[in-house]
């Protein structure tokens, strides 16, 4: 073990100097990119550059503010507020257009990985109120043209053209088998269990703030939408949390790792998530970790939000779950997999990637017709130092 550690470390530096690489700053509206008021952290340094994507925002975040880059982190959020006062959604990146076009929110994720480390209630509560606001305004809004709330008080995935292509870009699974090319016919599981922590963490805020009514509010909110994904998405059998088709009245039977976001965001009950450590977890665990998906039912073509790659921010999502409900060995176990298999890698390569196979331990599978698979990277840089601290793995 004494040896992993040492690479460990060696990675950490490299990650350490790297952040200067990716991080970018674009105060001016200029070609196709919004400007931004602060610098943040870009995926990677080619394609991506200039971009300030959503929800990469949070998984960059969770490793900036361990790797003492609180200002950078802070700035980050600030950048999406900014959008949304402009434009009244967090669009997925900053350009423009994509400004019909949210992703996964995030934001008050983000809000309290900063909050915890400066300790700034009132900066806290400003930025709550606009998440707030988003929740509202956005994702529970039925007079939007692209309307996401559309059964029973829970959400979907909608662009403004109101396509299941588009649909499947904001849920930033783009591209995947897991909504079957209809993603407008289905409430995600982890669109809904992320809003069930905006209204958790918003109820947290106010009595951050002292403000009981208000807290009391948001907590009745989210036990109104737990109790409604329990009775749609869970499955008994396998013991699980899936996608629900509202058209068609059933569960999707097809399992991805966005299962494991009531985890993540606390919704679980104790027995459930003990049934899904035991039951579910091994068909999503291999030798580099997590996979995003079941390994059969896919489509033909190969499209990289499905099996063999794991994402280094899904990683993230079940070890944090795990670790919510008290499996401490497992989420360590999974977090050394996923980072030898990125050491591996780094020592082959020289570089971190945004995705791998972690079936055969190597760079991931890539859609050809997306976009070449990225070196970089914004969230796996993030994430790695994140399970490093985590688990005091230096």
């Amino acid at each position: 073990m004494k040896k992993n550690v040492t690479r460990y470390t060696e990675c950490l530096k490299y990650i350490h100097f790297y952040w200067d690489k990716i991080t970018f700053y674009h105060p001016k509206d200029k070609g196709r990119h919004l400007g931004l008021p602060n610098k943040f952290v870009s995926p990677s340094s080619d394609i991506f550059r200039n971009d300030q994507f959503y929800w990469d925002s949070y998984f960059v975040i969770i490793g900036l503010v361990r790797s003492k880059k609180v200002k950078l982190a802070k700035g980050m959020v600030e950048n999406l507020v900014y959008l949304f006062e402009r434009f009244a959604i967090v669009p997925m990146r900053n350009r423009y257009y994509n400004l019909g076009t949210s992703q996964i929110p995030f934001l008050t994720s983000m809000a309290f990985e900063v909050f915890e480390a400066e300790q700034d209630k009132a900066w806290l509560l400003k930025i709550i109120k606009v998440a707030e606001k988003e929740l509202k305004k956005y994702w529970m809004n039925e007079k939007l043209t692209e309307k996401h709330i559309v059964y029973k008080g829970l959400s979907r995935y909608c662009d403004h053209y109101i396509t299941h292509l588009g649909a499947e870009h904001e849920s930033g699974w783009d591209m995947t088998s897991r909504f079957h090319d209809r993603c407008l016919d289905y409430l995600p599981v982890d669109l809904n269990s992320c809003l069930y922590k905006y209204e958790t963490d918003i109820a947290r805020a106010y009595e951050i703030n002292s403000k009981k009514a208000k807290a009391k509010e948001w907590r009745e909110r989210a036990q109104a939408r737990k109790e409604e994904m329990n009775e749609l998405m869970w499955r008994e059998r396998p013991s699980f949390f899936c996608d629900y088709n509202y058209h068609t009245k059933q569960h999707s039977q097809f399992l991805s790792v966005a299962g494991f976001y009531p985890l993540w965001a606390n919704m679980s009950t104790q027995e459930q998530a003990q049934k899904i450590k035991d039951r579910v977890l091994p068909l999503f665990e291999f030798d580099g970790g997590i996979t995003n998906t079941q390994t059969s039912g896919l489509s033909s073509d190969k499209k990289q939000h499905d099996h063999p790659n794991g994402w280094p921010h899904q990683q993230w999502i079940v070890i944090k779950g795990l670790l919510n409900y008290g499996f401490h060995k497992d989420a360590e176990r999974l977090a050394k997999k996923w980072m030898d298999m990125n050491l591996k890698m780094f020592e082959e390569t020289g570089k971190f990637w945004e995705k791998y196979n972690v079936v055969s331990c190597d760079i991931g599978v890539f859609n050809s017709d997306r976009y070449l698979l990225q070196s970089g990277f914004g969230w796996t840089n993030a994430v790695f130092a994140r399970l490093a601290h985590e688990f005091d793995l230096k």
